[in-house]
């Protein structure tokens, strides 16, 4: 690796001295350059197979300023598992990127480390993915993008968009397609995609704690709104507009069919939009008329410092300081197809771009998705809620009082 001159260094004042720190301080030797201490190196990051490939390209810039070399390291459907195990060990990488809702296991288990942003970064930043990645009154991770779903709309079936979800359902019918609305739920149901309509009726997951963190014991799965959101879930399916038949394998593509005026999805769903050639709008997901708004899940994807990384210097470097920059956050942004969690950032990406500012329209509600280590007890027996209710098999308080209690039991066992 190449030695950098501090003349030309573009890192921190703050990472220079802690460099300087884990340098050879016993080597006294005169090489009669004007150089800083030798800053080579490995820094290693673990990714999803959706961000690998982003962060491959984009490191380019960090490798060639640092003279550090960036290893990217893809992890296939089981990066959480893998980076608790290797780090538990004492091992893995310096730097994991995933999303927000990890953060309280990763810090619960001591798996990662906390960072440190200034006051006139926070306020830079989206405020709803600073408190995503905030726990115990910590931050814990350095946001880079945000997501969440919204409304699909085939505008030659559907010309106007719909007000209120009523308006959505008689539009959908009115289109005379073989569905209303495309909206993933399967035979396991689909907490992720039906929260909005969760949300709209009054439900939620879990309560604040009165100091900004969430309240495991404070669960609304079966509070008024939680039972309401499971009966609508029923009244929906003895509609036929949500169908167990209808899951994240055929949406989209029976959206690009023409087969519904309406797909409730995220922005991975844009491509096959757009190669399918139709004619489409994306904007935000209705709520239910005199009901509350339609909040999806808001998703940030952050950086994450190990508890045990090797280059800890400049694994800070990249997450408090170059991951941050507005730059940097637009090219995270072109090269994933996300919002960045920079205002700044944000407003430079939405300019002329119909499909990011429309699920930035469906995102206004959005709520981040619960970071608590509670949240693992939850997916599974509300997804069977929702779907014995879809299909007819109970009623919505019945299952609203069943998955509780499945939760509540597994939350007190954990």
């Amino acid at each position: 690796m190449r030695r950098r001159t501090i003349g030309t260094a573009a890192v921190s004042a703050a990472a220079l001295g802690a460099a300087a720190a884990c340098g050879s301080g016993d080597d006294d030797s005169d090489s009669g350059e004007e150089s800083g201490p030798d800053f080579s190196g490995e820094l290693v990051i673990w990714a999803d197979e959706t961000r690998t490939p982003i962060l491959k390209e984009y490191v380019k810039d960090f490798e060639s300023q640092f003279g550090v070399k960036v290893t990217v390291e893809e992890h296939v459907e089981t990066l959480r598992e893998d980076f608790l195990t290797a780090t538990e060990q004492g091992q893995g990488p310096d730097i994991m990127v995933g999303p927000h809702d990890w953060t309280g296991q990763l810090a619960g288990d001591g798996v990662i480390s906390p960072i440190t942003l200034g006051a006139d970064v926070q306020s830079a930043l989206n405020e709803a993915s600073v408190r995503a990645v905030t726990v115990d009154g910590q931050i814990w991770g350095a946001p880079y993008s945000i997501e969440n779903i919204g409304l699909f709309r085939n505008t030659d079936l559907a010309p106007e968009a719909p007000a209120t979800f009523e308006e959505l359902v008689q539009a959908g019918t009115d289109a005379g397609t073989e569905n209303a609305l495309l909206i993933p739920v399967g035979v396991d149901g689909d907490p992720y995609h039906g929260y909005p309509i969760f949300s709209s009726m009054g439900g939620y997951l879990f309560g604040s704690d009165g100091e900004g963190s969430l309240d495991p014991n404070d669960l609304g799965v079966d509070s008024e709104g939680g039972v309401a959101g499971f009966e609508k879930f029923r009244e929906l399916g003895e509609d036929g507009v949500l169908s167990t038949s209808i899951n994240g394998d055929n949406t989209v593509s029976f959206f690009t069919e023409g087969r519904a005026p309406f797909l409730i999805s995220g922005p991975w769903s844009i491509a096959d939009v757009q190669t399918a050639g139709m004619n489409y709008e994306v904007g935000a997901i209705p709520g239910f008329e005199g009901r509350d708004p339609a909040a999806p899940f808001l998703g940030v994807q952050a950086f994450f410092l190990s508890s045990k990384a090797d280059n800890v210097t400049f694994a800070q470097e990249l997450i408090t300081n170059f991951v941050l920059r507005e730059d940097d956050q637009l090219k995270l942004a072109e090269l994933g197809d996300r919002v960045p969690a920079l205002t700044a950032a944000a407003e430079t990406y939405l300019e002329g771009n119909a499909d990011a500012a429309g699920f930035a329209a469906a995102g206004e509600n959005a709520v981040p998705m619960p970071n608590i280590p509670a949240m693992n007890a939850v997916w599974e027996p509300f997804g069977r809620a929702e779907a014995d209710c879809v299909d007819g098999a109970s009623t919505g308080a019945d299952a609203a009082a069943t998955a509780a209690q499945t939760i509540r039991d597994a939350i007190a066992e954990s």
